[in-house]
């Protein structure tokens, strides 16, 4: 790791957890040009000349895959690479890559300048079926240093240390930022055992909830998100909404959302209407959602209603697709029960269809033009087409607030410093709970002024649009 910087981050809550980023050197590459199963003693690849001779370490399925694996190479030829046995299993077309390093040592020391001691056991191994390779120092201390280097378990080489990384090495913008200089301003102990890191945190969670209450439901700018993805799936007409979106029962905190006509950026902008006049023109909705698994070549279609089917003739219904590789498929059906609510006679059916598949009687199939937002998800007016299968609609919306959870976490927030007032009352408050009783404290006071300052001036840039009746 001698030609890069590594990106360390020390996380301090209970004990300190180092998270070392897995960006491994990879010095060569090719492909598994064949399957390899569990125990397999040979690795078939396309081109293994460009790899090193000797013992060398090989990296089967790329970092953050479950089978992402690191092999000790005693071995090859240009088709094949010798290994002691694979613990997983792995694909034709799958990445073989000669890595410089599998395991990591992490020293640590109480100054940045001091003597480094090797924390727990050497070398310990890459998680590389993760981003990262996360390791609890329980006894770490927000004060402590750590450096790091790689090694290599065929060649026993090691790497460079890295330079020291301490746990107050945080972004300005971060939790740590806030209740760090607040503690040390209050004279609070890095050991105080009330007064701690988790109580901090949950305070500054209190605070930020605070602030939302009062605002609740102002859009806030760093709350947007722009441009946002969600594939379609043809025969459906709705998508899932972000997990992270604010309001998801009404478009409180959905902007937009647009097609981009021609893979260029000339949007297409949907029209929002509220769920009453969706109700109104989406006439395309009707049918109802398979409630037993119907396989191939089945005469029948059990739904939850068949209510919305002709009932005095034959007819053609509509599958929507439960996979970006399939198309709408068109079943006929010679009669409905309504009593078991099924499709009867059926023919067509050249697919599994899983329980809760939508079918349609008579749908509006074709690009849509309104939409309308409820039950976490943004409904359209008509059901999309094959053509659009696996296509984005693009939405703009606000999120609702995280949660923080550790010291390096960042707070978007431009006004992040009106915290430390409420974080002081909050120490205070622990220290003597008769002190609200007491006299309006001070600090409590100006966060209360602050957050009507910030109410005051509020700017989102967007235009809010209020719907009444």
């Amino acid at each position: 790791m001698e030609d890069q910087i590594p990106q360390i981050i020390i996380k301090h809550s209970i004990g300190n957890t180092i998270n070392i980023a897995n960006n491994l050197e990879i010095r060569a590459s090719t492909f598994l040009s064949a399957n390899v199963a569990i125990g397999d003693l040979l690795l078939p690849v396309d081109n293994a000349s460009d790899f090193s001779t000797g013992a060398i370490l090989v990296q089967v399925t790329s970092t953050g895959f479950e089978n992402s694996e690191i092999l000790v190479a005693t071995s090859h030829t240009t088709n094949a690479i010798t290994i002691p046995a694979a613990v997983f299993a792995h694909n034709r077309g799958d990445s073989v890559s000669e890595v410089r390093y599998d395991r990591v040592e992490i020293y640590k020391s109480a100054t940045k300048t001091g003597t480094y001691v090797l924390l727990g056991v050497a070398p310990r191994a890459l998680q590389i079926t993760q981003s990262i390779t996360s390791i609890l120092d329980t006894a770490g201390l927000s004060t402590d240093y750590y450096k790091v280097r790689w090694y290599n378990s065929a060649s026993s080489a090691y790497s460079d240390f890295t330079d020291p990384v301490g746990v107050e090495s945080y972004p300005d913008d971060s939790v740590a930022s806030i209740l760090f200089p607040t503690y040390k301003a209050m004279g609070i102990s890095e050991n105080d055992t009330i007064i701690d890191i988790p109580f901090g945190i949950t305070s500054l969670n209190e605070a930020r909830k605070y602030v939302g209450m009062k605002m609740y439901g102002v859009r806030q700018a760093w709350q947007q998100v722009f441009e946002y993805p969600i594939q379609l799936l043809a025969g459906t007409n709705y998508v899932e909404l972000p997990d992270d979106v604010d309001f998801s029962e009404s478009d409180r905190s959905v902007l937009a959302a647009r097609f981009l006509v021609g893979n260029v950026l000339t949007p297409y902008n949907l029209r929002y209407i509220d769920k009453r006049s969706w109700n109104q023109i989406a006439f395309s909705v009707m049918g109802g959602t398979t409630s037993v698994l119907a396989n191939i070549g089945a005469t029948s279609l059990t739904l939850n209603s068949v209510g919305d089917f002709p009932s005095t003739a034959s007819g053609v219904a509509y599958v929507a697709t439960t996979d970006y590789t399939q198309t709408i498929m068109q079943i006929a059906y010679t009669s409905i029960d309504l009593t078991t609510n099924q499709l009867l006679g059926v023919t067509g059916i050249t697919r599994d269809i899983p329980i809760g598949t939508r079918v349609w009687s008579r749908p509006t199939i074709s690009q849509p033009i309104y939409y309308t937002v409820y039950n976490n998800r943004l409904y359209f007016d008509r059901i999309i087409p094959d053509s659009m299968q696996g296509t984005n609609v693009y939405i703009d919306y606000y999120k609702k607030l995280d949660e923080i959870t550790t010291l390096d976490q960042v707070l978007d927030e431009h006004y992040r410093e009106i915290y430390k007032f409420y974080l002081r009352y909050a120490v205070k408050y622990r220290k003597d709970l008769n002190l609200g009783q007491k006299y309006p404290d001070p600090d409590y006071k100006k966060f209360e002024e602050l957050i009507k300052v910030l109410y005051d001036s509020l700017y989102t840039g967007q235009d809010t649009t209020v719907i009444t009746g």
